[in-house]
């Protein structure tokens, strides 16, 4: 949940989970941090759901698709 500054512009990252905020404030990318921190272990909980159920969607597949 590190704050990330982009070498090329003038904008600053910071990601939780399978989500990502960008802006050019610093302040705002800290308050999404902020506000969007207590929710971590949620967002990690539903990213091992997902996995699961496209592992099973493969899993399960008789026509063999593998994506695009």
């Amino acid at each position: 949940m590190k704050i990330i500054k982009h070498n090329t512009q003038n904008l600053y990252t910071c990601s939780i989970g399978i989500m990502s905020f960008t802006s050019p404030n610093y302040d705002d990318v800290a308050k999404w941090r902020d506000d969007n921190a207590p929710n971590q272990e949620y967002y990690k909980e539903i990213k091992v759901l997902h996995d699961k159920a496209m592992q099973s969607m493969y899993n399960n597949n008789t026509t063999n698709y593998t994506g695009d």
